[in-house]
């Protein structure tokens, strides 16, 4: 809601002060929408809400007065639509899986001609680089089995590569010693490998939003909320993009778990005992179900 009320401040002070109207007329424009943009997510319509951002983003940078022509506008609005790609395309099913190659793309394409425009040298061609390393480990990560999980881990490792050799690339006729500067690549690459490779173990879920797994991990086991973990792993599969099928699957055997239920005559010290038992019981089960959910994230 400050988004919201912070837009319509500026509005409204771009109404009565025509002196400082090109500025905030704009800037209330872009927080208008950001606001707009956090009330959807809020109601859980993260792609529109996203895509009101970009919008915002697009109007403040279309409409404020900076010494830029509309070509140069218009890069930089493609440069905020492969950021509103990469965040949006979690929220677009199975879809926005396939899609993973095009924001790093569409980001180092628009920037690299920006900053070409703008007469920098070397630059767009390392921006391009990374862009285009990037997107080729995203494109071979989404193949099946342990070839698309080697590049998929690597994303970031392979877009360094590709800005490193386009470096060389451009910097090898200027210094006249290129075998020097390839031994000097080739040893930042072997540095930076190992910090790299990915976790070594694989993550339940791969999208940077989910803050909450432990606490709904913790949930289950402390209170064996079978509905809770289902729901849970339902949303997060199908925003991973997985099929019907992998969903219907995975919530069956998170369903699947039913908790001993002590006696109603039994003591407490017996009560408590099958309260333990249930508890080891429960973080089995979350285990075969992370273990099921691998399968397909």
């Amino acid at each position: 809601m400050i988004g919201l009320a912070a837009g319509a401040l500026l509005l409204a002070v771009a109404f009565f002060e025509p002196g400082i109207r090109p500025v905030a007329f704009p800037m209330g424009l872009f927080f208008l929408a950001y606001g707009a943009g956090s009330y959807l997510h809020r109601r859980r319509r993260h792609l529109a809400g996203y895509f009101a951002t970009f919008a915002g983003v697009t109007a403040a940078v279309w409409l404020i007065p900076l010494p830029l022509g509309d070509w140069r506008r218009a890069l930089l609005v493609g440069v905020a639509f492969g950021f509103f790609l990469h965040f949006a395309r979690f929220f677009m099913g199975r879809a926005g899986r396939y899609l993973a190659p095009v924001p790093a793309a569409v980001v180092s394409g628009f920037l690299g001609l920006f900053l070409q425009s703008a007469g920098i040298p070397a630059l767009p061609q390392v921006v391009w680089g990374v862009g285009a390393g990037g997107s080729l480990a995203s494109a071979l990560g989404l193949l099946r089995g342990p070839v698309g999980r080697f590049f998929a881990k690597r994303v970031v490792f392979f877009g360094i590569v590709g800005g490193l050799a386009a470096a060389l690339y451009v910097i090898s006729p200027l210094v006249g010693r290129p075998l020097y500067l390839a031994a000097v690549a080739a040893a930042a690459v072997a540095a930076l490998a190992p910090g790299m490779g990915g976790p070594k173990r694989p993550r339940l879920y791969d999208d940077p939003d989910v803050l909450e797994a432990k606490r709904v991990e913790a949930r289950f086991v402390k209170n064996g909320d079978v509905a809770l973990l289902a729901a849970y792993v339902a949303y997060h599969l199908a925003r991973a993009g997985a099929d019907e099928k992998a969903v219907a699957d995975a919530v069956r055997v998170a369903l699947s778990y039913r908790d001993l239920e002590p006696s109603p005559f039994a003591p407490a010290a017996v009560a408590r005992l099958v309260e333990r038992a249930n508890r080891r019981r429960r973080a089995r089960h979350l285990e075969r179900v992370k273990s099921y959910l691998r399968r397909y994230l």
